[in-house]
């Protein structure tokens, strides 16, 4: 385990070696932040938020294995939850919100003005665009392509796989990609390697296995058409946005 020693700035504040803490933070009690931890200005920190931690695999495991110590950036006004956790080798960009007990791992790259919301699973090598916001307790799976301005319901899964098995060579040759302003309804299942298409909406709770053609509502499960979105239901209209009820 790499060194780490208390810090007066905060109660209960553990840093390792070369952390450097922004005069304008402002950082809760019992934060853990590892060495390699970079951040930026005017960042909030929540109680019990742990920062760089280092991969943890199981002997089974196949994600990729990274090396200990990897650059974990932190953009300047993120807001970090409490208990929330972001693995070594991950990068936050400007104004992002990790809610409390969220959980960013190794190699993910998440946008500026992103939300991830309480109990969230970012997963390793994923990428999400700048404005998209993740509801509680949803879980992005490795290899997700999310892209700008997506808006996903509470309890989504994407999955990585569609095979109940940790046996190498199960994952997908791709994992899903999200386009820009789509929409996914709560408790919605998103199976590799589909793409949702641009301002497309899922509904809730539908198992989706196949694409999804931008500018469509797709709904059940298995997935079904339902109709096309509407050109005053788009978002990307003048004015504000307006939700899609399926």
């Amino acid at each position: 385990m790499r060194p780490l020693d208390p810090s007066s700035l905060a109660p209960g504040l553990l840093l390792g070696a070369g952390v450097e803490i922004p005069d304008d933070a402002d950082i809760d009690p019992y934060v853990t932040i590892y060495s390699g931890v970079a951040l930026g200005a005017n960042v909030k920190i929540g109680q019990g938020a742990i920062l760089g931690r280092a991969q943890h695999l199981d002997s089974n495991s196949c994600s990729p294995r990274r090396p200990d110590g990897e650059p974990t950036l932190i953009g300047a006004d993120c807001i970090i939850g409490s208990g929330a956790v972001v693995v070594a080798g991950a990068r936050i960009g400007e104004r992002s919100l990790l809610a409390d007990g969220s959980l960013v791992r190794e190699g993910a790259v998440i946008g500026d003005e992103v939300m991830v919301g309480r109990g969230a699973l970012v997963s390793h090598t994923t990428a999400i665009g700048n404005g998209t916001r993740i509801q509680n307790d949803t879980i992005v799976s490795s290899g997700a392509q999310i892209a700008e301005n997506v808006m996903i319901g509470p309890r989504v899964v994407i999955l990585s796989n569609t095979m109940l098995s940790r046996e190498r060579g199960a994952r997908s040759t791709r994992g899903v990609h999200i386009c820009r302003r789509a929409r996914i309804g709560a408790g919605a299942i998103l199976c590799p390697p589909a793409e949702i298409g641009e301002e497309a909406v899922v509904g809730a709770a539908a198992l989706v296995r196949h694409d999804v053609p931008a500018r469509t509502v797709v709904v059940g499960t298995p997935a079904r058409f339902l109709r096309n979105v509407r050109d005053d239901e788009a978002s990307n209209r003048p004015g504000p946005d307006p939700s899609v009820y399926v």
